[in-house]
């Protein structure tokens, strides 16, 4: 995250909605990727209209309504049950982590291409209809399921899944490479993707099967950033395009603190092992689980570099 700040000067995080040193609304601009101070304390901004709702919303709706991220949200759990209205809250908030990412790699964001479903099951809910809401991707549509905006929920699916990191924003951005595989590997790129992924033609519904069923491959750790990515080629590039989401994030958010000097655009996966391996050795010192459990090895990075690469090629030709 880059560096946000209030008129007055003082600093504050993406999720503020009031300056803790001059008490002005803050509203954070999805245009200019900056966050908006009223002028004088109580002189008001341009406002999301879900703002003074369960999402709390901080960001601005320039034309009115609500802001372009929720806009995305075409379902929402029943908001008659307390507990849905905080996971609403939660999935809204990693939700505009992803849409400030999008935004931040000149990439497009469009709500009519795509849109998203927050769903409960039986599992959770008996009341509802659907025995299972798997999280997942078709046709621009991103469906999570409301239940893992509970950390109880989600830890007991990443100890049963065996994985070693399960997020909300982790979530969204495994999805939303889904999403941007075919606007971003074109004809002229698809040899090169499918020499480094895979033919993503492959039966996917046999390939997650036979995944679950027996399990990655013995050398996945060499060639896969995560046991999944082995699955199939579409979810090696899924898991590819969130760990790029997650390093430029990281990295971002690093310089703004002044933790390390801008980073040359040929060094950036350089940089960041060096951060992850901090960031580890800091959490392991509070006696936590790694920030950054997974391991970059060359055959990741090529893929890596690879996603990078189609992000950059897509900002140089846009008009």
């Amino acid at each position: 995250m880059r560096p946000l700040s209030c008129r007055c000067g003082q600093a504050v995080y993406f999720d503020n909605h009031r300056c803790g040193h001059c008490g002005r609304a803050l509203a954070f601009d999805a245009r200019t990727l900056s966050m908006m101070s009223e002028e004088t304390p109580g002189s008001g901004l341009a406002f999301c209209g879900n703002r003074g709702r369960d999402p709390h919303c901080n960001w601005l709706a320039p034309d009115g309504g609500v802001c372009v991220s929720c806009s995305m949200s075409r379902v929402i759990p029943a908001l008659s049950k307390a507990v849905n209205r905080r996971r609403w809250r939660r999935l809204e908030y990693a939700k505009r982590r992803l849409i400030y990412d999008l935004l931040n790699l000149g990439l497009p964001v469009d709500p009519d291409r795509l849109e998203f479903v927050f769903k409960e099951d039986r599992r959770t809910n008996p009341d509802v209809s659907e025995d299972h809401v798997a999280i997942g991707h078709r046709d621009g549509v991103i469906t999570i399921n409301a239940a893992e905006a509970d950390e109880v929920y989600r830890e007991e699916m990443r100890q049963a899944m065996n994985e070693p990191y399960r997020t909300l924003l982790g979530h969204f951005r495994h999805e939303s490479g889904h999403h941007y595989f075919d606007q971003l590997v074109d004809d002229d790129m698809r040899a090169q993707a499918r020499a480094l992924f895979g033919d993503e033609r492959a039966d996917y519904d046999a390939a997650i099967q036979r995944h679950y069923d027996r399990g990655p491959p013995r050398d996945w750790q060499q060639r896969y950033i995560s046991a999944y990515a082995s699955a199939h080629p579409m979810e090696d590039w899924a898991e590819c395009w969130a760990h790029y989401l997650h390093i430029q994030a990281a990295l971002e958010s690093a310089v703004a603190m002044g933790w390390q000097p801008p980073v040359p655009s040929g060094d950036w996966r350089e940089s960041f092992v060096t951060l992850a391996i901090g960031l580890n050795e800091l959490v392991r010192s509070l006696g936590l689980p790694d920030a950054y459990p997974f391991v970059i090895t060359p055959e990741v990075g090529r893929k890596l570099d690879f996603v990078d690469a189609l992000v950059r090629r897509f900002r140089t030709r846009q008009p």
